[in-house]
């Protein structure tokens, strides 16, 4: 039989995370729009060219041939090829509708900072002897951050004074791994209210992580539940990830070349083995789905071969395995959620629906690296916001587990208390059997020397009972049985312990009781079964009679000696004329 089941998915509290989830998106893409037409994208007034013979230097750029070669960008976005050498691009920063401020700045934002190499920024000066110079501003995921650079998540130039503004300036990019990116003019000021519009809106973001962290936390530590610990380690795992795939831990920390790399690599795998062990624990699927744990404990060991991979500083090989496993894990983890939503599990629908987040964002993610989508703060920012509504929900499922668990063990310590009760409890009578009789009177016995209290036994046996059941069956006897177990509780208090020794053989356990009272017990029991008239099947009236033993216990008493006086004290009764007491 299965344990009763209702989930209710609270609407309320998936409507509230949805809706804050949407207002942080939309807060944040709002924010990478121009502000007050302050903001220009350079695009519009970019050429570009191509490294073809090998790494070139600024002069050379910035004289025939290599100078003639520059061709206006037709197709925004714009991505630097990795492994394809260098690419070159020049504008100017007075052409008209651009920010032409003095103390204006220049964002280079790629989609993820973490991934663009280098980057050079040329910007023309004037030198004495008319002769053109220019100054040389670096930057990239491979160069430590230079001396006064603005903390930022992208990259960021200061325009120096006494810069030719009619002149072009010059960008060099390169990267091992394909990274779209965009070139932006600011106001200072204007960049300072972008960036804290920006980074309020991804506080949201990072706000539900980390709230979901910390009272999953809480959880573990009164529950001590380890399906709390995997999710807390997943969470954080993702949190960190997320912020330094994002550049967050770029500007908070600056950049480590050649450190930052490997510890993508850490990150996302840390998601993958941690998510992996998660969901096979969440959903117990080594016990339900066996082969489905196989499947998703493989893909597990996936992310920790990334790990490896990043630590050992193998780029490549964390690439392709991360990106398996970013691809292959969720689907696994939601054909195994779905698969125990049909064995009944009800939170795994939770499980879905999370994991389906997740899986959209990575999808969309993974078109945009594919170019089949186009780069927007909903692509680039899709995995990011998959996975805050994924921990919301799992921290549901978390709770809906909890919830099924505790009536679960409702259920079974229910059952199990009717399966005890089936297991020392007469059918017929309901009250306790033999078994029960023989431990409880041992443990009674045992209380009662211990605190020098009086216990007393009576022992009942219906007088000709054979006869009763030879003449009017075995149904009517059935009956006079049954009637006696009733008038035995009625006669008796509620902490005398009643029980069907066998046959038509009755005990009654005495606890505090002397002997002379248990003697007024059991003649109450004598009199009003006496008193009880019984209808056979032909009408006829009945009287049954019932002969009792009573015992009290001694200092040198058993269970055995106890009972065996009141067995001699019955059959002493039935000797000397039945429906009486002896003591």
């Amino acid at each position: 039989m299965n344990p009763p089941y209702t989930s209710r998915i609270p609407l309320v509290a998936l409507l509230a995370a949805a809706l804050l989830l949407v207002l942080g998106g939309c807060a944040a893409e709002r924010a990478s729009r121009p502000v007050h037409g302050e903001q220009a994208p350079v695009e519009p007034r970019l050429e570009v060219m191509s490294e073809t013979d090998g790494p070139l230097s600024i002069d050379a750029v910035t004289s025939p041939p290599h100078a003639d070669r520059f061709a206006p960008v037709k197709d925004p976005p714009l991505y630097v090829r990795g492994g394809a050498g260098g690419m070159w691009l020049r504008f100017r920063l007075d052409e008209p509708g651009s920010a032409a401020h003095e103390d204006s700045i220049i964002e280079l934002a790629p989609s993820f900072a973490i991934i663009l190499d280098r980057a050079d920024l040329y910007l023309p000066i004037h030198e004495d002897g008319g002769r053109r110079a220019y100054v040389r501003l670096e930057a990239g995921a491979m160069r430590p951050m230079r001396d006064g650079e603005i903390p930022s998540r992208s990259f960021l130039f200061e325009t120096p004074g006494g810069m030719v503004r009619s002149d072009f300036a010059y960008l060099r990019l390169e990267s091992a791994m394909d990274v779209s990116f965009s070139v932006l003019q600011w106001h200072p000021v204007e960049l300072g209210v972008r960036s804290v519009r920006y980074f309020l809106a991804f506080g949201l973001i990072y706000g539900i992580l980390i709230a979901m962290i910390a009272y999953n936390f809480f959880i573990f530590i009164s529950l001590r539940d380890r399906a709390y610990l995997f999710y807390i380690l997943y969470m954080v795992s993702a949190l960190l990830w997320q912020m330094h795939v994002q550049g967050h831990s770029r500007m908070l920390f600056g950049t480590h070349p050649g450190v930052d790399l490997s510890v993508l690599w850490v990150l996302i795998g840390c998601v993958q083995l941690w998510g992996g062990v998660f969901s096979i624990d969440f959903l117990t699927l080594r016990r339900h789905l066996p082969r489905v744990f196989l499947a998703v404990a493989a893909l597990t060991a996936v992310g920790a071969l990334t790990i490896a991979a990043g630590v050992l500083g193998l780029h490549r090989a964390a690439f392709d395995l991360s990106h398996l496993g970013g691809l292959a894990l969720p689907v696994a983890v939601i054909i195994a959620a779905v698969l125990r939503l049909r064995q009944g599990y009800g939170p795994a629908r939770f499980y879905v629906f999370a994991w389906s987040m997740l899986s959209a964002g990575g999808i969309v993610f993974a078109l945009m690296g594919l170019q089949i989508l186009p780069v927007s703060f909903w692509t680039v920012n899709g995995v990011s916001l998959g996975m805050a509504a994924e921990s919301l929900l799992l921290s549901l499922a978390l709770a809906d587990r909890i919830r099924t668990l505790k009536e679960e063990k409702e259920f079974f310590e229910k059952s199990q208390k009717r399966y005890m009760e089936l297991s020392v409890t007469d059918e017929l009578t309901g009250l306790y059997n033999r078994r029960y009789l023989q431990s409880k009177l041992e443990s009674e016995l045992q209380h009662s020397l211990r605190l020098d209290q009086p216990l007393s036994l009576v022992m009942l046996d219906l007088d000709d009972f054979k006869a009763v059941n030879d003449l009017y069956g075995h149904a009517f006897g059935d009956v006079v049985l049954a009637r006696l177990a009733a008038v035995i509780r009625a006669s008796s208090r509620e902490l005398d312990v009643a029980c069907r020794y066998g046959g038509e053989e009755f005990a009654l356990i005495m606890p505090g009781t002397h002997g002379e009272d248990a003697v007024h017990t059991a003649e109450r029991v004598r009199a009003r079964f006496a008193a009880e008239v019984f209808t056979a099947e032909n009408g006829e009236g009945l009287n049954v009679t019932v002969s009792l033993g009573v015992s009290e216990l001694r200092k040198d008493d058993t269970a055995d000696t106890l009972l065996e006086r009141a067995d001699r004290a019955m059959y002493r009764a039935k000797r000397l004329g039945k429906n009486r007491t002896e003591m």
